[in-house]
């Protein structure tokens, strides 16, 4: 984690049981993607560093390196539970600048006692499709806003142009 950069540390299937009513194993994977799409909007226009753990049902595995979003399949003998729970107790004074999101109760408990902020689930999910809307209306406005004028039409010309001036 950057120094002095909030995180949110999300409980990956928890969230994504909150934002979506109906789950089958075969749109789970579908409904992961999205979510994380959703969760990499909300990293870069907030500036928090967001990482989400899933259960993992296999060996540790962590998204590429350098990727935006970090993502994290915990192995088989480790629950998402735990990896959180474990992360909070590592992270010492830097606790104070993690939020953890989480509807199970062990979670939240553990991470109040470090020191972590706790949200639950579906307060994220609310606030997480309450900022997508946002967004989507901020870029619908900026779209409708009208055609550039000729001096805007001019400087973009300018910018992009091969010709020497």
């Amino acid at each position: 984690m950057k120094r002095g950069v909030n995180e949110i540390v999300v409980d990956g299937y928890n969230l994504i049981h909150k934002l979506y009513e109906s789950l089958t194993s075969t749109t789970l994977e579908v409904l992961r993607k999205k979510t994380e799409e959703e969760l990499l909007v909300f990293q870069n226009e907030s500036g928090c560093l967001i990482t989400i753990v899933y259960d993992g049902k296999g060996s540790a595995r962590e998204s590429a390196s350098g990727a935006p979003l970090h993502i994290i399949f915990t192995p088989a003998s480790k629950s998402a539970d735990l990896w959180i729970i474990d992360y909070v107790k590592s992270l010492n004074t830097r606790v104070k600048m993690v939020t953890i999101v989480s509807s199970d109760d062990e979670i939240r408990r553990y991470a109040t006692a470090f020191g972590a902020k706790c949200v639950k689930s579906e307060t994220f999910a609310l606030q997480l499709k309450e900022f997508g809307a946002a967004v989507t209306t901020r870029n619908n406005k900026k779209l409708n806003e009208g055609p550039l004028s000729d001096r805007e039409v001019a400087h973009w010309v300018k910018l992009f142009s091969c010709e020497k001036s």
